[in-house]
């Protein structure tokens, strides 16, 4: 096996054990842990699944079953049917062996190893990204001498979003045998590769993989003899903590590779050597360590005159900290976008596109996830006649902008500053808490807080009206608190 498992596995096969491949085990809870093959991922090559994406909805699968040479194959899941390996064609393939994919959560993105590809490299496997548009790889490229070695580089595991590289290599410095290695996206580069000593061993450590919530990784080790699957969380410092190994039935005496969760059920996909000496895929449930859970959020971004699918910038930010977590992207096909958002923080997500007005949704992630996955359509609007509503927050009965409002302000200031000739009205909107009067007034502060603001950031005074409609424009009827949070607001319009 050369792009995804290394050369080791071959001088391991004649003595590995035969084990039940159908293995129950009663945890002290009462909950059965069932590890049953999938038939319809698995053939008589090796066959192992590196990756899901897009929620769970694909899994990429790495299979010989093509003339023994290793390729990456797509596969559309729906709950638990699952749909006929499709092979990935196009510049992906040009290799002699290729596999061991992996993607962000929005599917957009993917890294994956080639033996001998004909773009070249640098060593006898190294790393390559692609990105994706509708059903087509492409701008297929080699991640370059930043990352990859003369040694073999393999088995990426990018975060999902986007942020973290660990993947497996024998280059020197390691401690022994093939090294776990990290490094970070920095723009468009990544980072010098470091060693994860606190998760190597002097034997061979490899199939790295990184659940959605950006923290908890499982690998593979045999430093206990055979491969096993072993699990690490990462600290609030940014670093690994020292690794478990997961029990029976997730660890036998065959050889255990590629452990990845599903983030939409309780469950996980597990690589494992059969009786006959090559990989099977196996379904574990429920995942007996699961990683932190995650909301993920899918939807539609389109153009809100034509309905047309758009591709657009998705950005995630923490508006406590008022950082970008991360950059993603709708499809620019289909319009189709995926966000993961760890629990435990309170984010915005917005879309942006050239030409248009952007659009912010705030999601507050609580520790009980009672609805997973969220679906939220966008609908940008042209910017020559924009309209949207501003995340800005105020405490009751004030009109000063709270800290979590800087991120969206920020972004009018942007989108004020590349199109100078726009005019915009900013609107003030209260509950129907109060007299008119009242939140006529309180409205009216709040808008001209927003106006405030843009000044004091280098927009004209001129190119902003204001005014405070107070609780006459109601956006949703209703007098549920629900109802109430999505009336008060703040919107933004183009008067040109």
């Amino acid at each position: 096996m050369y792009t995804a498992v290394a050369p080791v596995l071959a001088l391991l096969a004649a003595t590995i054990a035969s084990p039940t491949w159908a293995q129950t085990q009663v945890r002290p809870t009462g909950t059965a842990i069932q590890v049953t093959p999938l038939p319809e991922l698995n053939s008589s090559g090796d066959d192992f699944v590196t990756s899901v994406s897009r929620g769970g909805r694909e899994v990429f699968l790495t299979s010989s079953r093509a003339g023994g040479r290793q390729r990456l194959y797509r596969v559309e899941r729906h709950g638990d049917r699952w749909h006929a390996p499709e092979r990935i064609s196009g510049t992906i393939a040009d290799a002699t062996h290729v596999g061991s994919a992996s993607l962000t959560v929005d599917g957009n993105l993917m890294l994956f190893a080639a033996f001998q590809h004909e773009l070249g490299g640098s060593g006898r496997t190294d790393l390559y990204l692609a990105r994706r548009s509708g059903d087509r790889w492409s701008r297929v490229e080699n991640l370059g001498p930043a990352v990859n070695s003369s040694y073999w580089d393999s088995q990426p595991c990018i975060a999902a979003d986007g942020t973290l590289l660990v993947f497996a290599s024998d280059r020197p410095g390691g401690s022994g045998g093939t090294d776990l290695w990290m490094c970070r996206r920095e723009g468009n580069r990544w980072s010098t590769p470091i060693e994860l000593r606190t998760l190597n061993s002097d034997a061979d450590d490899m199939a790295p993989v990184l659940a959605a919530d950006g923290k908890t990784l499982y690998f593979a080790s045999n430093r206990d003899g055979n491969f096993d699957i072993f699990v690490s969380r990462m600290g609030a410092d940014g670093r690994f903590e020292r690794p478990q190994k997961l029990a029976s039935p997730i660890n036998t005496a065959a050889d255990e590779y590629f452990y990845v969760p599903l983030p939409d059920r309780n469950a996980a996909l597990l690589s494992r050597t059969t009786a006959d000496g090559d990989l099977d895929v196996f379904l574990v449930v429920p995942n007996p360590n699961p990683p932190e859970p995650v909301l993920m959020v899918q939807g539609t971004v389109r153009d809100a005159d034509t309905e047309r699918p758009l591709g657009a910038v998705i950005t995630i930010t923490d508006l406590r900290t008022r950082r970008k977590i991360a950059e993603l992207y709708s499809d620019e096909e289909t319009g189709e976008y995926y966000v993961a958002l760890p629990a435990g923080r309170t984010y915005s997500v917005t879309a942006s596109r050239e030409g248009y007005l952007f659009y912010s949704e705030r999601f507050e992630v609580g520790r009980n996830i009672t609805e997973n996955p969220i679906t939220k359509d966008i609908r940008l609007t042209p910017a020559e006649h924009g309209r949207t509503r501003l995340l800005v927050f105020f405490d009751f009965d004030k009109a000063e902008l709270k800290e979590e409002s800087i991120p969206d302000l920020e972004r009018l200031v942007d989108f004020l500053k590349a199109y100078p000739s726009v005019r915009i009205l900013i609107e003030g909107h209260t509950d129907d808490v109060g007299t008119d009067a009242y939140n006529d007034r309180l409205s009216q502060r709040r808008a001209d807080a927003v106006k405030e603001y843009l000044v004091r950031n280098g927009i004209e005074s001129r190119r902003i009206e204001t005014k405070g409609w107070g609780r006459r424009r109601p956006l949703v009827p209703g007098t549920s608190e629900e109802a109430r949070a999505q009336n008060r607001r703040v919107e933004v319009s183009v008067i040109q």
